[in-house]
């Protein structure tokens, strides 16, 4: 150990950046506890993001030195890993290109992020570190709170029940919420070791960790507080404007449940004319993951739905219109092993052929988003019900490419998306293409995820209208 302690100005800069990370940690637990991981859809996300980062970046820094210092050896280098660990898995959520990596390989990465924090954990808890008490009670908090967090995980995907996942999913978020108090720990301790300095230093501050200081709180000011109000406002219950209303009066509300008692909310939309005696084609429409929910109204104004709503569309083109809205914490894909709520669809697709006159010839399903996941997923699980797709900004998985070769598809992407990665809709398409199937796909260089507009001026509907199965 060092025999020169360190300085009183250290000790109050950790303390204060300690404080600023459990602050941060709050929020953005909070966050994910009320509207879960849509959080990185909110539009601050990515700059609140690069505050994290760099809050991290500096905290742990000073605190390995501290470590070191103080002949911790093992716990430093365990700090370093367990930082690096996090770097890595932020830079894989705020690049796009490197995103298709972490989707591809998520469980990997959830368990390397596990392992590395337990790594840290344990070296607070086992190493000379652990002579300091609250040094060694922050580690027993982060062993225990990654223990929890990666049985939830293995727990979660190994379910099949979304109403089970959905429980599974909020028990996480709240463990997490609870993880963000072990900095506490650590600004106990350095407030402990700042009284027992002996030193009297006189040594004025220095600048550039004043500025970092106020760079950080001012950050934490702004950002912060942006963030926070976005996520709250997400929360807030859905209320309908004078548009909503308009469009919901003109289309029937409906609530599907099935004998286990699961339930799904949708809108149909019958065909302008309507004539009972004769068969229409059936649109499924999947909105993006904006308009979650139980209100049954919200995907009325997610795109699609506005366009096929309009009269111009719904002259030229008559059909139903089936609009579920899917709950929040599921999906329409169960990508990736999440919670989906595609079997209650189907489920109800079958109803509505059972007491409609729909043509069974002609089942089209089109979405953006999440519902360009949806559409790939669908017609993925039944190549035999659907005529035509048009999935948008999506993706699926190309061990199924193969199974699409004989179902028309006009796929769109943006090649600068940086929600839903390029590269998902480029993997399917070559992978129907290499089993010797011939899908259209229409990729936008300069455009991002808000591809809608450029879409909708393409022949899509004459081109849906004109496929029908065999």
């Amino acid at each position: 150990m060092n025999t020169k302690p360190l300085s009183r100005e250290f000790y109050s800069f950790m303390i204060f950046f300690l404080s600023i990370s459990c602050i941060m940690a709050l929020i953005q637990s909070g966050a994910l506890v009320i509207i879960g991981s849509q959080m990185m859809g909110l539009e601050s996300f990515n700059s609140w993001m690069w505050l994290v980062l760099f809050v991290i970046a500096v905290t742990n820094a000073a605190l390995v030195r501290y470590l070191w210092h103080n002949s911790y050896r093992l716990a430093a280098v365990a700090c370093v890993v367990s930082t690096l660990a996090v770097f890595f898995h932020y830079a894989l959520i705020l690049n796009r290109e490197l995103r298709v990596f972490y989707q591809e390989h998520y469980h990997a990465v959830a368990f390397f992020l596990f392992g590395t924090a337990m790594l840290w954990g344990l070296s607070l808890v086992f190493t000379k570190a652990g002579e300091k008490r609250w040094l060694r009670l922050s580690g027993i908090v982060t062993v225990f709170i990654e223990v929890l967090l990666a049985a939830t995980f293995v727990l979660y995907f190994q379910t099949s029940e979304g109403s089970t996942k959905l429980l599974i999913d909020k028990v996480s978020r709240w463990i997490s919420l609870l993880g963000s108090l072990a900095p506490v720990c650590f600004v106990i301790h350095f407030r402990l070791e700042n009284k027992r300095l002996t030193v009297t230093d006189n040594v004025p501050a220095q600048t550039i960790p004043a500025l970092v200081k106020l760079a950080a709180f001012v950050g934490l000011l702004f950002l912060g507080f942006n963030f926070s109000v976005e996520a709250f406002r997400y929360s807030m219950p859905f209320k309908p404007s004078i548009t909503d209303l308009r469009r919901s009066k003109a289309m029937e509300s409906y609530h599907f449940v099935d004998k286990s008692g699961d339930s799904l909310h949708y809108r149909l939309l019958n065909p302008l004319d309507y004539d009972s005696t004769k068969q229409y084609p059936l649109i499924v429409c999947l909105h993006h993951g904006g308009a979650h929910g139980k209100d049954n109204m919200q995907q009325l104004s997610a795109d699609p739905a506005p366009f096929l709503m309009e009269l111009p569309t719904r002259t030229k083109y008559p059909a139903f219109v089936f609009m579920p809205q899917c709950p929040k914490g599921l999906g329409f894909s169960g990508a990736y092993g999440n919670a989906s709520v595609d079997s209650l669809v189907f489920r109800t697709i079958r109803q509505l052929q059972g007491r409609l006159p729909i043509d069974r010839k002609r089942i089209y399903v089109m979405g953006i988003s999440g519902g360009g996941y949806g559409s790939w997923h669908f017609i993925s699980a039944h190549p035999e019900m659907f005529a035509a797709a048009i999935p948008i900004c999506g993706g699926g998985d190309p061990q199924y490419g193969p199974r699409l070769v004989n179902v028309p598809i006009w796929a769109f992407h943006g090649a600068r998306d940086r929600l839903a990665p390029v590269a998902h809709s480029r993997d399917m398409i070559a992978a129907i293409r290499k089993a010797g199937g011939h899908p259209k796909y229409t990729e936008y260089e300069y455009a991002g995820h808000g591809i809608w507009d450029n879409v909708k001026r393409e022949d899509i509907m004459e081109w849906m209208f004109a496929q029908h199965k065999e």
